[in-house]
Formats: C-alpha cells, structure tokens, sequence
C-alpha cells in the first residue's frame, strides 16, 4: 500500500528539517548568488552610501579607487542639505559642464606678446625713473639762498599785486672781483613781470643804476652764507649791492626802486660760464652781429657759431656798441648762453646717458644761484630773454635813465616817468608811452 509522501520541510520520518541557509545547497553546501541577487544588493547598498556619504567624500572616494589624488585642502565642507549634495546633471557628450566656463588653449602667439607687454612696460618705468633721478640731481644742483622778502615794507599795492609773479634775473659779470670800475661793469639785471591776468614785461635794470642800498647782511658766496648787517648807504650801483650782500640786497635794492614785491631770484654767474658750458661739450649761439671784445676774450661772427667753455665765457661777457643804447642785447647774449648749456643739461639724451646729469650738476653748481625757481622755470625764463623760442608775448621796457653817467659813473633814475612806468606794472595797466624798448634780435631759425 503506498503511502504518501511527507510534508515539504520534513523528513522521511515526519520529523520537520530546517531549510538550508540562504545561498547554501541542500548540503549546506554555499552557493554563488545569481546576477539577478547581486545587482539588486548593490543597488540597495549605494542608495545607502548616497543617502548618508556628502557629495564631496564621495567624489574624493571615487577618485582614490581611480588612482586620482585630488586636492580638497581647500575646499570649503558644504552643509547639509546644500545643492552641493545633490548629484550635479551629467553634461552632455562634447559640452562643457553646465555652469563652467570654458577655458581657451594656451596660444604661443599671445603668450609671447604678454611676455613683450611686460618686458617694454619695466623698460619704459626704469627710462622713466632715470630720467627723473638725472633731473633731480639738477635741480638739486641749483644753489639755493635766501634772498625774498615778501613782507617787505617797500612793497607798494601789495593787494593789487596778489597772484603776480616776478622773477629777479641777474647777469653777473665775470670779472667783478678784479675792482672793475663800477661804470665799467657788465653786470644784468631785469625783472620778468608776469601779472596774474595780463602782459608779461621784462623790465630791465642797468647796473650802472644809482640807488640808495638799504640795510644788508654780509654776503660770502663761497659758502653761501650771511653775516653781520651792513649799513645803508646812498648813491651806489645797483651791481654792487649784490657784491655786498648778495641776493637779498639785490632784491631788497629792486623792490625799494619799484615798489613790485619779487617772488622769484635767479643769479647766472658769468665767471662759471666756462665750467657749466664745458660740462655739456659746448653751447650754439646766435648772433645778430659780429661780437668782437678783444677786452673779455669775445670774437664770433654773425650767425650761428658753437662755443667751447671759454667763447662762451667771452661772448656773455663782451661789451658792444648796441650796448650803450640798451642792456637788453647784452641779457639776450649772457640768457642765449645760460639756455644753450642748461637746455642741453635738461634734455632727454643728456638725462639717459650715464654720467651726463652728474657731470652737468657741477657746472650748474658754479654758476647758479637761486630762490623760489626750479631749474625748469630757470630755462624757460632764459630761452624768453634771449628770444630763442621766437618773440614770443614778452614785452621789453627799460627803467628811465639818464643818457649819460654822472660825475660817479652812475645813471640817474628820471624819477617822474619812473614813477609812472612802476605804477603801471603794479597797477595792470598799459605802459606809459615811449616805454617799451626794442626788443633782443630773435635768435637763429
């Protein structure tokens, strides 16, 4: 008789057996999990990874399986919840990354032409910087001394003149240390009269003027220092005052005649014209006519000619027939020279080559002194006086003066038009008739 066959689950006794393990055979024996098992498993176990692991630990996670070591020391931990946990879209095959900019390839070509950028912009700031040092030794090179007084009590008008500027030039004659006799002096002085709305006038002084010196300082030009107070004293050359208590008394002197407060002192020593000529190999000078003065060293011909240290010296220095009639030919020639030797000085090439600046600062050095101007308004002022930028807008008067010396070989101030010339220049009004003098023949084109 047959009998029926056992429940699943039990044996052949009906005793229950326990189902083999999970991947295991009916030996106990295990076996591999199909395809199927393990996919499903890994998907489970990434959906766990991702649910718990941020976005950043996973990227690094899955550049270290990679072989890739990136750097994160610098990258900030986003919080949770951020967009930065959440999986980025994948971009589409051959675009950029939703949100990156594309970066341009590396061109050769615009690589060499920053590199070129660069290495003329450093050429053109270290030209720049050795230039100005080479003008700066220059300028420094300049003496300066003391020498306005612009609370003067000699100063008339003084509210009508606030905002004019008025620049003292003076010619120093070279050989004023050898007891020249004082009409024989060569000495310049004019007075560059620049009112704040106006006409410029360049007023000039002869030296051989009598004035009444006011109080002074001793003046000692080797150190450039002042000593005791000299007195006052009546009928002297206006030349001299300097000789006695050098700028300060020369200014002193000029705003007691005028009445104009001077803003400005320039003093070209003639004696170092040599040095200060020689320091830049030479200086071209014009001249409207022969200048011969066997006297002072001085023959050049009409036109241009180049001087050396010593024709300059002798051309600034010459006495000539035009002379008599108006300093103002003599300040164009001593001015032609001063502008062709600091013109030099100042220019680029003299600048950027090495050694020139210096070399041009020592003969600056011996032959100028100065208060209240630059070696800039310096050239300026002398290219002006000697006509070498053409006639410009500068008009020339002469203080009235007597046609001949006195018995002290003076010039007597004719004090009534005098009066009216200074009064016009303070006041910005036109000059008195018959006051305008001839101006310096306009140099070589």
């Amino acid at each position: 008789m047959a009998r029926p066959a056992p429940p699943q689950g039990t044996n052949s006794g009906g005793v229950a057996r326990p189902a083999p393990p999970q991947g295991t055979d009916s030996g106990g024996v295990a076996r591999p999990a199909s395809a199927a098992h393990r996919s499903a498993a890994d998907s489970r176990v990434t959906e766990v990874f991702d649910a718990i692991v941020p976005r950043r630990l996973r990227r690094r996670y899955a550049d270290e399986l990679n072989g890739a070591t990136p750097d994160t020391q610098d990258e900030p931990e986003p919080e949770a919840g951020s967009a930065a946990d959440t999986e980025a879209p994948v971009p589409e095959p051959g675009k950029p990354e939703t949100g990156e900019p594309e970066t341009e390839p590396d061109n050769p070509i615009r690589r060499r032409l920053r590199v070129g950028a660069g290495i003329l912009a450093l050429v053109v700031l270290a030209v720049t910087a050795w230039g100005f040092v080479g003008r700066s030794r220059i300028d420094d090179a300049v003496r300066t001394v003391p020498a306005l007084a612009p609370t003067s009590d000699a100063i008339l008008d003084a509210a009508a003149q606030a905002g004019d500027r008025n620049v003292l030039v003076l010619g120093l004659a070279a050989d004023r240390a050898n007891n020249v006799p004082d009409a024989a002096r060569t000495d310049t002085a004019v007075l560059v009269h620049q009112p704040a709305d106006g006409q410029a006038v360049a007023l000039t002084i002869p030296g051989t003027l009598e004035v009444a010196r006011p109080p002074c300082r001793r003046f000692d030009p080797a150190p450039a220092a002042y000593g005791d107070t000299v007195p006052a004293e009546s009928r002297v050359a206006l030349a001299t005052t300097y000789d006695v208590g050098g700028p300060e008394c020369a200014v002193g002197a000029v705003q007691q005649l005028t009445g104009i407060p001077v803003t400005g002192f320039v003093a070209f020593d003639v004696a170092g014209a040599d040095g200060l000529v020689h320091s830049v190999d030479g200086v071209d000078v014009c001249a409207a006519a022969p200048v011969d003065d066997p006297a002072h060293g001085a023959s050049v011909p009409a036109g241009r000619t180049e001087l050396d240290g010593a024709g300059a010296r002798g051309f600034a220095s010459a006495v000539t027939p035009a002379d008599a009639a108006s300093p103002a030919d003599r300040i164009a020639r001593q001015q032609q020279v001063l502008a062709g030797a600091l013109g030099s000085a100042l220019s680029t090439s003299s600048l950027l080559t090495p050694g020139a600046p210096g070399q041009a600062a020592q003969g600056v050095a011996g032959s100028l002194v100065a208060d209240g101007v630059s070696a800039g308004e310096i050239l300026s002022l002398a290219r002006q006086l000697a006509g070498t930028d053409g006639p410009g807008d500068l008009i020339f008067s002469q203080a009235p003066v007597s046609p001949a010396p006195n018995t002290r070989g003076h010039l007597d101030l004719q004090r009534s038009d005098a009066r009216k010339l200074f009064a016009a220049l303070r006041e910005h009004t036109p000059l008195p008739e018959g006051s305008v003098a001839p101006a310096p023949p306009a140099a070589c084109g």
